[in-house]
């Protein structure tokens, strides 16, 4: 009797280990909205609006429809800094008037597991943003990391956008929804491709201590790419070699922005040039996009980070840290092995050379940079 009852005890017991294991991992979060916004939130509308109203906030020689050659005294002052703030554009709206409503949709992404979410990589769906949300690496990533996908596609947003809170705003209201009330503290990481980079230079600039890195992939105009407030947050900068807006106005003056962000105001900055390349990513690409996520978020997400608590502090980089990277050769062209290593390394100047995050990251934007590919 005894050995019956100790045999149904450990049947019981092998019974619930087994279920308990199998049960079903929770799903994950996934969900669309879809609503009309005015086109006064748009980059292209406060551009048009604000140049007249305020007697312009850029030089108009370095319009990227007009081009030119600008004055001996601006040819520094590349930058889409139009010094708007958020409460100049409400009122602005306010009294004279919202421009007519488009469609924008927006798409959240979140692992099932993920019980807080310790970051947020926010996505331009202009161009590439699309793919890039649904890529199953970065969402193995994000599984690794608590990390959750947020897309947006629609004229109003999705090259650049005022206010800035606007996107808080909305990541407030989805983080009630989902049960993730951490959603609009969480740290960022911003990808903008082609004029996107309206979105993802712009905006760090706006709120660079809520941003730990952000990429511009074959960046519309690198105009938009110089912005001297996004200095202290790593970036990524990735040109095609053979993309016709690279030429515009020549590739030379595109490809030192980079550089010239790093000798004027020390940015934690890095480029890269795809051999052979057009004006889209390829699947070559997305190993050094991926790679440069992870290892910024662990330069500047702290590990004990806790966005349920508030905005994160995010930790900030020494530029006189890291490695450097020999800058690519717009003459030689295609796959070009680069000198990587500390600035005492070098026998020649490297403040304008790529600042490159650590040691494993070196390795892969220099095996890009080499085959085209991270090996």
């Amino acid at each position: 009797m005894k050995q019956l009852l100790l045999t149904y005890i450990l049947s019981a017991l092998i019974f619930a280990l087994l279920t308990s294991s199998m049960a079903p991992a929770a799903e994950d979060i996934e969900i669309t909205k879809v609503e009309q916004i005015t086109m006064s939130h748009s980059l292209d509308w406060v551009r048009s609006k604000f140049s007249s109203s305020k007697g312009g906030n850029w030089d108009s020689v370095l319009d990227e429809i007009k081009w030119g050659t600008p004055a001996e005294g601006k040819k520094a002052v590349r930058n889409w800094d139009f010094r708007v703030s958020d409460q100049e554009w409400t009122d602005f709206v306010e009294k004279n008037g919202a421009a007519p409503d488009q469609e924008v949709k927006y798409d959240l992404w979140i692992p099932g597991e993920t019980k807080v979410v310790k970051g947020l990589v926010a996505i331009s769906s202009h161009g590439s943003g699309k793919s890039l949300f649904e890529d199953p690496e970065l969402r193995k990533i994000a599984r690794e990391l608590d990390l959750a996908l947020f897309r947006f596609l629609g004229n109003p947003v999705q090259r650049g956008f005022w206010p800035r809170s606007l996107l808080f705003d909305k990541l407030r209201d989805l983080g009630t929804e989902t049960g993730h009330p951490e959603l609009p503290n969480a740290p960022l990481f911003l990808y903008g491709h082609s004029n996107g980079t309206g979105f993802s230079a712009l905006f760090t600039a706006a709120e660079s201590d809520r941003v730990w890195g952000w990429i511009s992939m074959r960046p519309g105009t690198t105009f938009q790419v110089f912005q001297p407030k996004a200095a202290k947050v790593p970036g990524l900068v990735i040109f095609g070699e053979d993309d016709p807006f690279l030429a515009r106005p020549s590739v030379e003056t595109n490809l030192d922005v980079v550089p010239m962000m790093r000798k004027q105001h020390k940015a934690v900055w890095n480029f890269a040039v795809e051999p052979h390349t057009g004006h889209g990513p390829t699947s070559k690409t997305w190993p050094l996009v991926f790679s440069f996520l992870k290892h910024s978020f662990a330069a500047r997400v702290p590990a004990d980070s806790d966005p349920s608590k508030g905005p994160v502090q995010l930790t900030g980089l020494d530029s006189a840290s890291g490695l450097r990277g020999q800058n690519w050769n717009s003459k030689t062209g295609g796959y070009q092995t680069l000198k990587v290593g500390t600035p005492d390394e070098f026998k020649d100047d490297t403040s304008g050379a790529s600042w490159l995050l650590n040691a494993d990251y070196a390795k892969d934007w220099q095996s890009f940079q080499q085959y085209g590919e991270v090996r």
